[in-house]
């Protein structure tokens, strides 16, 4: 028998993973772990090597259901019963690690012969199936963080993004083999996407134009990109009466998630940036971009003003300790600004409804910013105040930081009007974006 003949069983098991990988990296989890399960059914003359790893590939199909569906998240440990009991996403993913060791072990003891070329690329890709089962052990635990942070008050994002770095540092040439082409991009993809949302939100959170909007800009081509793996895929039908239909592959709970989670940082963006964003366009263009963000929060405002008769509502941002703040929107690295001094270190973010800030009641926000301090730092009070002086009553609060939500109506209102505060902290608590976070669950509301 000549080597070419000895050679020959190869290819076709190479098609075979080929085609699995390829189904694998288009979210065709069902397909994938049937085809790989008939071929085992068809394969029981095959080697022991091969047997082994098709059982481990439709375990990982299965596990790869799971963990972009996301429906590992919040689970009670003890919580059901052992019937209807549910491993966890790292159970499931330590017990295909431990399947694919073995057919690693597997390939190294093999005998030299025919088959030893299949066995050693088995081998290999077993132990490169091994980095990839850790780094999504790893993405589950930072997903598992993130689901837990719905409920907090302020997210530091940038910690979050840390761990993302770390995590494609450590697993970005892991597996790298060619059969494993579609695993490797789509999880580049999705780390990548991951952090640039999460670095957009803390860019935006220090009211960074171009760095924020450079982060949303990629993170929407990514996603745009790996959106068209579902446009392109059809499913077929059967009906129980015959005939079938065609229609296209529903995408994973975890990308409709960071396509609102983007959707929500891009409302954000459009209100923090309104003013530079709004010297690009004519002003009925830029309501109608902003009334297609959700939520608008331009139009809520100039809503509530027109409803409550409200003078004026501005978010300021305090800049004091911010070396690089020089103003609304983006300014060359090398030119130069002297730093803001007195109000000007309080600038308006946004004021409506003229989108100039209220001169003469500037110095009693910053006066009340400086006082009540304590109790805005907890970002969720709301604060009143009333001057005699100016005739006007003012309501503080702060939704991150950095960040104080000011509404000023003419004359004396209650402490206890209801209505200004609930808009306040329905402003607040969606800009502080956090909600988002308890959606990763599917069927969470946020």
């Amino acid at each position: 028998m000549t080597e070419v003949e000895e050679l020959r069983p190869v290819p076709r098991e190479r098609a075979i993973l080929e085609s699995f990988f390829t189904q694998l990296g288009m979210f065709s989890f069902d397909r994938a772990k049937d085809y790989v399960e008939k071929e085992k059914d068809n394969s029981k003359s095959a080697g022991a090597i091969w047997a082994a790893l098709l059982a481990a590939l439709a375990h990982l199909a299965a596990a790869e259901k799971a963990y972009h569906n996301m429906t590992f998240l919040g689970q009670k440990i003890g919580g059901q019963s052992f019937f209807s009991r549910k491993d966890s996403i790292r159970t499931i993913y330590t017990s295909l690690y431990n399947e694919l060791r073995k057919v690693v072990t597997m390939g190294r003891h093999s005998q030299p012969g025919s088959a030893s070329y299949l066995e050693d690329l088995l081998s290999h890709l077993s132990e490169q199936l091994c980095h990839f089962t850790q780094a999504r052990m790893e993405m589950a635990d930072l997903y598992e963080k993130m689901h837990s942070l719905g409920s907090q008050k302020s997210i530091n994002s940038e910690e979050l993004v840390t761990t993302l770095e770390a995590v494609l540092h450590k697993y970005s040439t892991k597996f790298h083999h060619p059969i494993l082409g579609r695993v490797e991009e789509g999880f580049q993809t999705e780390v990548d996407v991951v952090t640039q949302l999460l670095r957009c939100q803390a860019q935006v959170s220090e009211w960074s134009f171009l760095p924020a909007l450079l982060s949303l800009h990629g993170a929407n081509s990514k996603l745009t990109a790996w959106g068209q793996l579902f446009q392109r895929q059809k499913e077929t039908r059967k009906h129980l009466f015959g005939g079938q239909s065609q229609k296209a592959v529903q995408p994973p709970h975890l990308y409709v998630w960071l396509q609102r989670f983007q959707a929500v940082l891009l409302a954000k963006f459009s209100f923090y940036f309104h003013e530079a964003l709004s010297r690009q366009t004519a002003p009925a263009d830029m309501r109608a971009l902003t009334a297609r963000t959700a939520p608008d929060y331009h139009g809520k405002i100039c809503s509530f003003i027109r409803k409550h008769d409200a003078s004026n509502v501005s978010l300021v941002f305090d800049n004091r300790g911010s070396e690089s703040f020089q103003g609304h929107g983006y300014h060359h690295p090398h030119s130069y600004r002297e730093a803001p001094k007195g109000v000007e270190q309080f600038p308006a973010v946004v004021s409506l409804p003229s989108g100039e800030r209220p001169l003469t009641h500037w110095p009693n926000v910053i006066m009340m910013m400086g006082d009540r301090a304590a109790e805005l730092n907890t970002l969720d009070k709301v604060v009143h105040f009333y001057d005699d002086k100016v005739q006007s009553t003012y309501y503080l609060t702060r939704p991150e930081p950095h960040f104080t939500l000011v509404v000023i109506f003419d004359g004396r209102k209650s402490e206890k009007d209801l209505h200004i505060a609930a808009f306040l902290q329905e402003i607040s608590g969606s800009l502080r974006n956090s909600k988002p976070f308890s959606t990763l669950k599917p069927g969470s509301k946020g």
